[in-house]
């Protein structure tokens, strides 16, 4: 998560990031423009969003929502596009495609007043986008006009919709799809249910379970009561599942020693830990591992942090539990995260369900006889998630499965837990994540 201060940033990086972008709403365009561009070339939303800090927080706001929903229509904008233009601007070295595309985004998908939306987006425009003003005003213009239905179908790569739809059927990825294209809820998780309780009573929420609880008015994270106090950290409702169904599934009486592999950015280590469990948290990312001493700092929550290579790392005694939320494509994160839809390709995930497997076979040798062992992924695709399980199962015979408990049955196939966005669309949906459970039932590895 980034951080919001009430102050414009004045280091150099957030200065060069405003060069050029003029005054007022011209520069909450500009800057908004020139992170779409570095997207488009190859950048993340993350990397990206330091550019923010060039501008007031109302137009860092601004900016920010212009460019994600830019991303999250951006197939529907490139057809809109396609239909008033005889052919497509080039990516570089200009951002006249950029520029187009968030002024379409205002107009079609944010209720933003045409006057405002062109008018403002080709004053942001800069001297090497000079020759194309008349062309961004009249497709703009063109856009504005035209009442023709886009399709979300388009938002997703081809690979990508084929193996949705061929996992879930089309009426089910269509669901998924127009999730996608929507603002995902803020959804924060409390260290205790009487915390959970005491904030819901003094705010507008949806409470989700006991101490996970939905924000429908959010406001700014840290100006939020009990952020200070560390009462909560911010985490999808479904992200929260694979902690809860690992808590439920042990069979020790008090704190269990848990290994977390994969652990940054941290929310289920979190979890674990509000949970009185002594946890240690495994990741290769310094910066990750930073980020979550901080949470753990602020939350007053205790775990024991490792920075190490998780295939190569060796440890002594074996855990109660071992919970592997392993590197995946994400695609269960599309809504919060919508630059993945341009960036990964569909080779990307046979690469992944090699590592998923290694990782998954690795955490096993960490369990003891009786212990339980937790696999994760915040993907949709189930080559990443219900295959590597099967895989497991079918080549580990000191291993068995164990069906899901503490969560609700409607989200359970066959005893794992799948999660897609649009499930509970009623109340805002959630991401998309898998989670298997298996316990140990023979001190002998499986060759």
């Amino acid at each position: 998560m980034t951080s919001q201060s009430d102050k414009p940033s004045t280091t150099p990086k957030a200065r060069k990031a405003g060069r050029g972008a003029g005054r007022g709403k011209d520069a909450t365009r500009r800057v908004a423009a020139t992170m779409l561009a570095h997207i488009l070339r190859g950048k993340t939303l993350d990397e990206v969003r330091d550019r923010l800090d060039a501008l007031d927080p109302q137009a860092r706001n601004l900016a920010d929502a212009i460019v994600q929903t830019s991303l999250r229509h951006y197939g529907e904008i490139r057809s809109l596009m396609g239909r008033h233009m005889k052919r497509p601007l080039p990516l570089r070295p200009h951002m006249a495609h950029a520029l187009i595309v968030i002024g379409a985004a205002q107009l079609r998908f944010m209720g933003i007043a045409a006057h405002a939306a062109i008018h403002e987006t080709v004053a942001a425009s800069g001297r090497r986008e000079q020759p194309f003003r008349g062309l961004i005003n009249a497709v703009l213009r063109a856009i504005d006009k035209d009442a023709t239905p886009t399709d979300p179908q388009r938002n997703l790569p081809d690979w990508m919709r084929a193996r949705f739809e061929a996992a879930y059927g089309a009426t089910q990825c269509a669901a998924i799809l127009e999730a996608h294209a929507t603002t995902p809820p803020l959804d924060i998780c409390f260290k205790s249910a009487e915390k959970a309780a005491a904030f819901a009573a003094t705010h507008d929420v949806d409470r989700l379970s006991d101490t996970q609880l939905r924000l429908t008015r959010p406001g700014a994270v840290p100006q939020l009561a009990g952020f200070h106090e560390g009462d909560w950290f911010v985490q999808d409702v479904a992200a929260g599942f694979a902690a809860t169904m690992l808590h439920a599934a042990l069979d020790t009486q008090g704190a269990a020693r848990i290994l977390d592999l994969c652990a940054a950015p941290g929310g289920k280590t979190m979890q674990l830990a509000a949970y009185g469990h002594d946890v240690t948290a495994l990741d290769m990312s310094a910066s990750r591992l930073a980020r979550l001493a901080n949470n753990l700092q602020r939350t007053g929550l205790t775990a024991t942090l490792v920075e190490a290579d998780a295939l190569g790392w060796a440890v002594g005694e074996p855990y109660d539990a071992v919970l592997v939320d392993a590197p995946c494509s994400a695609s269960g994160t599309l809504r919060r995260h919508p630059d993945l839809a341009l960036h990964r390709r569909e080779g990307y995930v046979a690469k992944l369900t090699a590592l998923q497997t290694a990782l998954l076979d690795k955490a096993a040798s960490h369990v003891r006889l009786g212990g339980v062992l937790c696999y994760a992924v915040c993907s949709l695709d189930p080559a990443e998630g219900e295959a590597v399980a099967a895989n497991f199962l079918a080549t580990r015979s000191d291993f068995e499965k164990l069906s899901a408990q503490g969560v609700p049955a409607a989200l359970l196939h066959n005893g794992w837990l799948r999660t897609t966005p649009a499930d509970w669309a009623a109340r805002g949906g959630m991401d998309g994540h898998f989670v298997a459970l298996f316990k140990r039932t023979d001190t002998k590895i499986s060759e």
